[in-house]
């Protein structure tokens, strides 16, 4: 379902330190960086030996085989001696961003008093959608399926509530009967999910209009289960992604949507120096900026960096969770 609301009042921005507080399994990039090279399965053989490749070339110095970096080289390689080294980086392409949606798919249900937590979280940002007021839209720059998966677990979440991404994705299933629900949590997600694929024979992956969404439950699932997600990896190589109506609707979208907003609140989202791009596309509504909610230990250089950057009254250190706990009652 594709809103019809042409603005929302408050604007929800969720980062990595949103899921990992309600599932903490759930990998942040530091996480992830530890996995290299050792944690690399042998299912991704050509990207575990480039990677320890790559640690012998810098005298065994970590701090330069970041998955950042590691991405940024993978993806932006367009000149090749031969038709040899383009089917390995081509091999490369593939098994990184294979890597990356095994690391962080978890379909693990949030338990305890965090999934309480979540359940009025969601509650409280539901939309009535028959009669077309909008007044909250998580705005999210993860991947993981943490929302749409609470959503279709929870009973009391389910029967009331479906999730809208802002545009049209079909279900791959497309003669399966849907169910409308009457409220719908209106999640658009900046770097794509990894519950959407591209539609099988499709010439644009990213494309809207080849674009489909496909869940465990599915009959197309096992199909599509050895696919690999349409999602933007951590890496300032993003060229590629960005070709195709999909994400060019979504950010456009955002950006009108933050323009509008009158309050945006941040939660586990720290602004990373390192992505040039996404600092600008928000900082430009700072004037709207009500809260950023992240969790360090007081003195942490980031932490630090964060106040210098948004002001001290802005910056709130305290887990996602805890914050929501206060501020959803």
């Amino acid at each position: 379902m594709v809103s019809s609301s042409s603005t929302y009042r408050r604007v929800f921005v969720l980062g990595s330190g949103f899921s990992k507080s309600f599932l903490p399994s759930m990998p942040t990039l530091k996480d992830l960086n530890a996995l290299i090279p050792d944690g690399i399965s042998d299912e991704f053989p050509h990207f575990k030996e480039y990677c320890e490749r790559f640690l012998g070339l810098c005298n065994g110095q970590r701090e330069y085989l970041g998955i950042e970096q590691l991405a940024t080289s993978i993806l932006s390689a367009r000149i090749f001696p031969g038709e040899r080294d383009r089917l390995y980086r081509a091999t490369l392409r593939f098994e990184l961003l294979r890597f990356i949606a095994s690391v962080i798919r978890r379909d693990e249900i949030v338990k305890g008093e965090a999934s309480f937590i979540l359940k009025n979280f969601l509650k409280s940002c539901a939309n009535h959608s028959a009669s077309g007021e909008r007044e909250t839209l998580l705005l999210s720059f993860n991947y993981d399926t943490l929302i749409e998966t609470a959503i279709a677990n929870y009973p009391e979440l389910s029967e009331q509530i479906s999730v809208d991404y802002g545009v049209r994705i079909e279900p791959a299933d497309r003669s399966a009967h849907r169910i409308a629900a009457p409220q719908t949590v209106d999640l658009i997600k900046l770097h794509g999910s990894l519950n959407w694929f591209p539609v099988k024979g499709a010439t644009d992956e990213l494309d809207l209009k080849n674009v489909c969404q496909v869940e465990p439950q599915d009959r197309s699932f096992p199909i599509y289960s050895e696919d690999t997600p349409i999602y933007i990896p951590m890496a300032h190589a993003k060229e590629s992604f960005l070709r195709g109506s999909l994400f060019n609707l979504l950010w456009s979208r955002a950006d009108y949507y933050l323009t509008h907003a009158r309050e945006i609140i941040f939660v586990g989202y720290g602004f990373p120096k390192s992505d040039v791009n996404n600092l600008e596309f928000l900082l430009k509504h700072r004037e709207r900026f009500r809260t950023a909610v992240v969790f360090e230990h007081e003195g942490n250089a980031d932490l630090e960096r964060l106040r210098n950057l948004l002001g001290r009254d802005i910056v709130v250190d305290c887990d996602a969770k805890e914050y929501l706990k206060s501020a959803c009652g």
